[in-house]
């Protein structure tokens, strides 16, 4: 029905059109996370505060949420989580002002860092406050330290509102982490929940993707995604960047995966990009030191390689340089890390190698 805007038919097509306008918020209520408070369509950026307690400062949690104009999941997205982590920081940043809410079904929160004391205070694994690793401590405590309370806060305020989860990680400041890749929990949260969170992980788009072994209770999910899978929500690890460097080649490629899960999701438009030829890697081997002293790494060994058992990675020496244990890779496969600074504790990390077999 055509009609000059003046007239009878002008004015009925014109309230035609507003209806038509605003029927994408229909049905739509608003988001409501700690003090914000998202009306449908809109973004709106705040902070979840964790109150002072036992004599230390408290802190905060800076969040975005975006909600879209039409119904749909909760995605959360949690960077930050070891402060000296800085693509996920960095591609959530990046990623806010692409989030149109008026194009969005549902609604995604970006935590935009999960543990500003440890991100102020460029530590690697630990919290200065409480030397505690944020991603050991879940579901965290009402009552207990700062970390365990940032744990406590992002479990029962974010987590327990979402119906999909992603743990974003990098290699933290002292690792080498190569190939960038998305891991779940192939074994725990039963067998819808362990489906959602593998279609996720091939939507991402990473080519290579870990599948941790083992059920979960929430009692024993001491790590960010596995405190979702424990409560029945569908979530994957994605771990790209390295050694607290700024690289737009592991920055983007979280951008682009968290879109194209959108996409897979039904909450954005445009089609999904998934991998085509996914490595799924089922068991990873550890190489740990047995002294407190100073890694020197081979000089021709990188994360990224495929090394064979028993190839020599490094030696661990002394505080005067006399070496104390070679270091020897513990299995074939791929190394997803490396330790790469100097510095190595009794009982840490060396290197992590995914099982890969090729013919010898």
């Amino acid at each position: 029905m055509n009609g000059a805007p003046g007239t009878q038919a002008g004015r009925l097509a014109a309230a035609l059109a507003l209806l038509l306008a605003a029927a994408p918020l229909a049905g739509q209520e608003a988001f409501r996370l700690g003090g914000i408070e998202a009306a449908p369509g809109s973004v709106r950026s705040g902070r979840l505060e964790v109150a002072p307690s036992g004599g230390d400062a408290g802190t905060f949690i800076p969040l975005t949420v975006v909600h879209g104009a039409r119904p749909g999941p909760v995605l959360t997205l949690v960077a930050g989580v070891h402060g000296s982590e800085y693509a996920p920081i960095l591609a959530l940043l990046r990623l806010r002002p692409l989030l149109d809410p008026a194009e969005i079904s549902g609604t995604v929160v970006l935590v935009h860092m999960a543990n500003l004391p440890a991100f102020l205070g460029r530590t690697i694994y630990f919290s200065p406050d409480d030397r505690k690793n944020l991603n050991r401590v879940f579901p965290g405590k009402p009552d207990g330290t700062l970390t365990e309370r940032l744990a406590h806060t992002l479990t029962e305020e974010v987590i327990v509102r979402s119906d999909y989860l992603m743990d974003i990680h990098s290699g933290d400041g002292n690792e080498w982490l190569r190939p960038s890749y998305t891991g779940y929990y192939a074994e725990a949260g039963g067998a819808e929940v362990i489906g959602k969170s593998r279609r996720m992980a091939i939507a991402f788009g990473l080519d290579a993707i870990v599948e941790f072994q083992g059920d979960l209770d929430p009692g024993r999910a001491i790590w960010c995604g596995s405190a979702a899978v424990a409560r029945g929500i569908p979530s994957i690890d994605v771990e790209s960047g390295e050694m607290g460097l700024i690289e737009d080649r592991t920055i983007a490629p979280i951008v682009d995966g968290v879109l194209s899960v959108m996409r897979d999701l039904g909450m954005a438009p445009g089609e999904p990009s998934p991998t085509r030829n996914p490595l799924f890697i089922r068991e990873r081997a550890y190489a740990t030191s047995e002294h407190d002293g100073v890694w020197d790494p081979d000089p021709l060994v990188r994360a990224g390689q495929y090394v064979r058992e028993g190839a020599r990675l490094g030696v661990v020496r002394d505080f005067h340089g006399n070496p104390l244990a070679e270091i020897r890779a513990p299995a074939d496969g791929i190394m997803l890390i490396l330790l790469g600074t100097p510095p190595v504790n009794r009982g840490e990390t060396i290197a992590v190698i995914a099982r890969v077999e090729v013919p010898r």
